[in-house]
């Protein structure tokens, strides 16, 4: 006969644990919750661990603002836009860097080396962006101690936002043998070298247009110093296009152009396409000077193969020098108001900017020398 087991007798052996009792799930398992302790729920720790994928995206996009071009996308919205404001994206990403330090100091939670991984990264980026702008710089001292052969000055007038008067000034001012006017009417363009020859100063007057609207027609003032020149075909650009030639074949081929903006009505294929042709003035010509507002920079795909024409601004160590929105400070501006020449035939001197009138565009002045 066995003996019955006093009340609360321990045999040695582990209770078997069932469904439902603390510690165990459902099908048996240990939770390790027993004491009272909680476990992060799964789906919290899969969820961190997904959020951080948009992260690693907006950081490789970041990276690609440096560079575009080398993967293809310097012609793309988002990109090309990156590149043509390097100085407002090297503060852009400056932000970003400080906010992700700031990040830093709250309270440990998650993968803080996540953290401090992106804000080294968007900080190298900013200064990479810096770098580059200071590299082409904006205030680079002119050679003032040679004597310019031509004198350059390309300006969008914004049609009515700049007057005769203004214009005029300027030209004296610069002291200007070729002056490129987009989005001027021809009848302002004249009016402004009326008010030059009352000084004593006579300029040729050419123009062209592409279209009714107020920013579809480019002016060209040309110096009668330089020698008679003849208007001759220019291509169709959308926002109008001058090409003339010496009459004694003496002299380079100037062109003033105004090819479209980056923007959707637009479309962007159609941006680069004429933003080439309108390099292509200089490009295919053997001695040139060309000036206007090109709505390119030279990190954008139409400039990839500048052939042997030089950038005079780039050349001239003011490549990051902005002119367009006369607004922003030039340092943050976009620089697509540009003077090309043909390297062969000539060297740059100088470039500078100025604000003149209303305009949303600062004035380029160019001094070249024959070589």
């Amino acid at each position: 006969m066995i003996p019955a087991r006093p009340a609360g007798h321990h045999t040695g052996r582990c209770p078997i644990p069932t469904p439902g009792s603390p510690g165990v799930g459902h099908a048996g398992r240990m939770t390790g919750t027993a004491h009272g302790e909680t476990a992060a729920p799964r789906t919290s720790r899969r969820w961190r661990r997904w959020a951080w994928l948009p992260v690693g995206a907006g950081l490789l996009a970041a990276v690609l603002t440096v560079d575009p071009d080398a993967v293809g996308l310097a012609g793309t919205p988002g990109y090309l836009h990156a590149v043509s404001f390097r100085g407002l994206t090297a503060l852009g990403l400056l932000g970003a860097a400080v906010v992700g330090a700031a990040t830093l100091l709250l309270p440990r939670t998650g993968r803080p080396w996540i953290r401090l991984v992106s804000t080294g990264t968007l900080l190298a980026l900013a200064l990479v962006q810096g770098g580059i702008v200071l590299a082409r710089g904006w205030s680079a001292a002119p050679d003032t101690t040679t004597a310019a052969d031509l004198t350059v000055v390309s300006f969008n007038t914004l049609h009515s936002a700049t007057t005769a008067e203004q214009i005029s000034g300027l030209v004296v001012a610069a002291g200007a043998d070729v002056v490129a006017l987009p989005e001027t009417p021809a009848v302002t363009a004249r009016r402004a070298a009326e008010l030059l020859a009352a000084q004593g100063l006579r300029y040729q007057v050419f123009h062209g247009s592409d279209g009714t609207g107020p920013t579809q027609t480019t002016s060209l003032l040309v110096a009668e110093g330089l020698g008679g020149y003849r208007q001759v075909a220019a291509p169709y650009m959308m926002l109008g296009a001058v090409r003339v030639e010496p009459v004694s074949g003496d002299g380079p081929v100037l062109a003033a152009v105004h090819p479209p903006a980056p923007v959707a009505a637009v479309g962007y294929g159609t941006w680069q396409h004429y933003g080439g042709i309108a390099l292509d003035q200089c490009r295919n010509t053997g001695n040139a000077v060309v000036a206007g507002d090109f709505n390119t920079t030279v990190d954008h795909p139409a400039f990839a193969d500048l052939g042997h024409c030089v950038d005079a601004a780039t050349a001239a160590g003011r490549g990051a020098e902005g002119t367009w929105p006369s607004s922003l400070p030039s340092a943050l501006a976009t620089p697509i108001d540009h003077v090309f020449y043909t390297g062969e035939q000539w060297r740059v001197l100088g470039t500078h900017t100025e604000r003149i009138g209303g305009s949303d565009h600062r004035a380029l002045v160019v001094r070249l020398a024959l070589r």
